[in-house]
C-alpha cells in the first residue's frame, strides 16, 4: 500500500496537468477563434496554391493589414466610447496630400509630422460637432468625410500629386527581414493603444462613457473633454495610415482611400469590440484587420471573380459578428483587451 498511494497521487496529478493544459488550449481557442481562422485560411489557400507562401504574397498581405489595422487602432477607441467616425477616407486623402506636397520641401520626419499634425485637426474638428455642437457622430463624420475630401480636391485640382523622395518610399514600404516598416508599426501602436485602453483615467473614462454615458457625465467625469481627444487621437492614427499608403502607391490623390471606413470599422467589429460601445479588443482588431487582408488576397490568387468576393466578404464578417455576439452574451466582459 506504501509504494502504490504515490504512484496514484503521481498519476492524478498528471492527469490533472493533462486536463489543465487542454482547458486552456481550448479556452485560448475559443477566446481567439479568429486567429485560428485566419491561420486555417492562410494554410488551406497555400496548400492549394503554393505561391500563396511567397515572401512577397506574405509581405502584401502583412502591408494591407498594416494600412487597415494602423487606422482601426483609431477606431476601437472611438468605437469604446460609443463614438463612431466616417470621414477615414477624407482623413487620409488629406493627409497623404500633405506628405505628397510637402516632401520636395523639408525633411521626412518633419512631412511626416505635419501629416500626422493635420490629421489631428480634422480629428478635432469632428470631435468638436459631436462634443460641443452636440451633433450625432454618424452626421457630423459623414459630413465632413465630403468636407475633407472637397478639401483634397481643391488641394490637387482633381490631380495625383506624386511621391518622388526614394528615402520615403523606402521609410514607408522597406522591411525588416520578412515584417515590413508598416505592420512593425501597427505593433507598436496597436500595444500603446492596448495601454490606453486598460492602463490610464483616459481610457477609463472611455469606457465608462461608451457604457453609460450619462452615468459617467454624473460620476464627474470630463465626457466632451474626452471625446475632443480621442477624435483627435483617431485623426492622428488614419493620417499615419494614409502617410504608409502614399508611400506605398508613390503618390496621393482624393480619392485614394475612398470607401476605407467601412473596412477599418469591419476590422474593429469583427475583432469583437461592441458597437455599443464600453468594450475595446485591441489585439482582436489586429487579428481582423489580417482576417481581410489574407481573405482579399486568397480570393484574389484563388481567381474568384469580383461579384462573388463581395459576397465571401459580407458572409465571413456576418458569421464573425454573429460568434462574437453569442460569445459576449454568454459572458458579457466590460473593459480592454
Amino acid at each position: 500500500m506504501t509504494t502504490t498511494t504515490p504512484t496514484i497521487k503521481t498519476e492524478a496529478k498528471e492527469a490533472a496537468t493533462k486536463t489543465s493544459v487542454t482547458s486552456t488550449i481550448l479556452s485560448l481557442i475559443s477566446h481567439q477563434y479568429l486567429l485560428a481562422v485566419v491561420v486555417v485560411a492562410f494554410v488551406v489557400v497555400g496548400l492549394i496554391q503554393p505561391s500563396f507562401f511567397n515572401a512577397g504574397n506574405v509581405q502584401n498581405i502583412l502591408f494591407e493589414t498594416a494600412f487597415v489595422g494602423i487606422a482601426a487602432c483609431g477606431m476601437v477607441l472611438l468605437i469604446t466610447g460609443g463614438l463612431l467616425d466616417l470621414s477615414v477616407g477624407g482623413v487620409i486623402a488629406v493627409s497623404a496630400i500633405a506628405v505628397g506636397t510637402v516632401l520636395p520641401y523639408t525633411t521626412i520626419g518633419l512631412a511626416i509630422l505635419i501629416a500626422v499634425v493635420i490629421g489631428a485637426v480634422l480629428g478635432l474638428v469632428n470631435g468638436l460637432l459631436v462634443s460641443y455642437v452636440k451633433i450625432a457622430p454618424f452626421i457630423a463624420t459623414l459630413g465632413t468625410l465630403y468636407l475633407f475630401l472637397g478639401v483634397a480636391f481643391i488641394w490637387t485640382g482633381g490631380q495625383v500629386v506624386s511621391v518622388t523622395s526614394s528615402n520615403f518610399r523606402a521609410l514607408t514600404t522597406g522591411s525588416l527581414g520578412l515584417l515590413p516598416y508598416p505592420f512593425l508599426t501597427l505593433i507598436a501602436l496597436a500595444l500603446l493603444t492596448y495601454f490606453i485602453l486598460s492602463r490610464t483615467s483616459f481610457g477609463r473614462t472611455l469606457r465608462a462613457m461608451g457604457s453609460n454615458q450619462r452615468a459617467a457625465e454624473l460620476a464627474g467625469m470630463h465626457v466632451n473633454l474626452t471625446k475632443a481627444i480621442v477624435f483627435m487621437v483617431a485623426g492622428a492614427c488614419f493620417a499615419l495610415a494614409g502617410v504608409f499608403l502614399a508611400g506605398r502607391l508613390s503618390s496621393a490623390e482624393a480619392n485614394m482611400a475612398t470607401g476605407i471606413e467601412m473596412s477599418v470599422i469591419a476590422a474593429v467589429v469583427v475583432g469583437g469590440t461592441s458597437l455599443r460601445g464600453g468594450r475595446g479588443t485591441v489585439f482582436g482588431t489586429v487579428i481582423g484587420a489580417m482576417l481581410f487582408a489574407v481573405l482579399s488576397k486568397s480570393l484574389n490568387m484563388l481567381g474568384v471573380t469580383s461579384y462573388w468576393q463581395y459576397i465571401v466578404t459580407g458572409a465571413v464578417l456576418v458569421v464573425a459578428v454573429a460568434i462574437g455576439a453569442r460569445r459576449r452574451s454568454a459572458a458579457e466582459v466590460r473593459g480592454a483587451g
